[in-house]
């Protein structure tokens, strides 16, 4: 049964990239019935997936981690069924599947990219919340890129071990996990495509959301994440009984629905952000990248202006079309730089200065 995959949506839009398959999982290779028998953590699962469930906790069984049939487009699909009471954590991961992988990874993918299917569910009053994360695995416990999604409210929300400011200028609070909820909430009893980056050299994150049905943006952002070197060695799903501690009262139990899971190490962040979209068709490229002080355009023909934009998307340097670009005065950073054509288009590529 052919499925449809986040990467394959956006190919048409997203640049050329090179990287390698992590670990990925349809769960159309699975029988139908529990994903495990071991709801400790202990022993593997189909797909080598471990799943944990809190023994003292409401619906803490293995049944409560099933793989079963959906609609015709996506098949056979994961879902875990929360707690009906105020406590209880339910889990799945490939525990250290991610260290080793990452470790051997090719020179230059230095990009993890999370990408999965989540569905929305019904309306409900249950207070679970979804979560999937993509773990430091140093000391210092990271939560270097994750998503949720509230049950009740249907609010989307990014995690990111990150300095606030980077997202909302009048936080003032330090580095460390944070999780930044987004006003727009998400259409119940519909499947999203959710896509999930972390570069380990320049800390850059990326989020996006795509609704399936509908195919509009949900969200398309990215940010300075302070996350520079970590060693992931974690990625998980998780379904938790209440989204935060001033949340007291839950009595109703919902299911999550996951599909087309796939972590990726690439040489280049492959889900679109905001003012960052290529022209793969055009033969115009930036090099080189990262660049020192000086950024060269392959080929300056039938461009009328150059700009440059910082992530946050203020413009900081505006110059004359020239196969060598001065960005000597640039900080170094990740900059958006727009070239205005001639037929009135605009085509953007990302570039590093060292």
């Amino acid at each position: 049964m052919k499925k449809i995959l986040f990467s394959c949506l956006l190919a048409s839009a997203s640049g050329l990239f090179f990287g390698q398959s992590v670990f990925t999982d349809n769960f159309e290779a699975a029988t139908l019935g529990n994903l495990g028998t071991d709801i400790t953590g202990v022993t593997a699962g189909q797909g080598g997936w471990y799943i944990t469930a809190a023994a003292a906790a409401t619906n803490s069984a293995a049944s409560n981690f099933q793989v079963e049939n959906n609609t015709a487009v996506h098949g056979k699909v994961l879902s875990i069924l929360g707690s009906a009471g105020p406590t209880g954590t339910k889990q799945i991961n490939q525990n250290n599947k991610l260290v080793s992988v990452w470790g051997t990874r090719t020179p230059g993918n230095d990009i993890l990219t999370y990408e999965f299917d989540v569905f929305s569910g019904a309306t409900t009053t249950s207070q679970n919340t979804g979560r999937v994360y993509l773990w430091d695995g140093s000391a210092a416990n990271k939560c270097v890129i994750g998503f949720a999604l509230n049950m009740a409210t249907k609010q989307h929300t990014l995690v990111a071990y990150i300095d606030p400011a980077e997202v909302n200028p009048s936080e003032t609070g330090e580095v460390g996990n944070w999780g930044f909820t987004f006003n727009t909430a998400l259409e119940a009893n519909t499947w999203y495509k959710v896509g999930l980056a972390w570069d380990s050299v320049t800390g850059e994150i990326a989020y996006k959301i795509i609704n399936e049905t509908t195919g509009a943006v949900v969200i398309d952002q990215f940010y300075n994440g302070a996350g520079v070197g970590a060693v992931p060695n974690l990625a998980n799903i998780q379904v938790l009984a209440v989204p935060n501690t001033t949340v007291i009262a839950n009595t109703v139990a919902a299911n999550l629905l996951f599909d087309n899971i796939q972590l990726k190490a690439t040489d280049s962040i492959d889900l679109l952000a905001v003012g960052d979209v290529v022209d793969t068709k055009s033969k115009l490229s930036v090099y080189p990248n990262p660049f020192t002080d000086v950024l060269k355009i392959s080929d300056v023909k039938g461009v009328k202006s150059v700009s440059v934009n910082d992530i946050s998307g203020r413009q900081v340097k505006t110059l004359a079309p020239s196969a060598e670009l001065n960005l000597s005065s640039l900080k170094s950073g990740l900059y958006i730089v727009n070239l205005q054509m001639e037929d009135g288009s605009v085509k953007s590529f990302k570039a590093i200065k060292k």
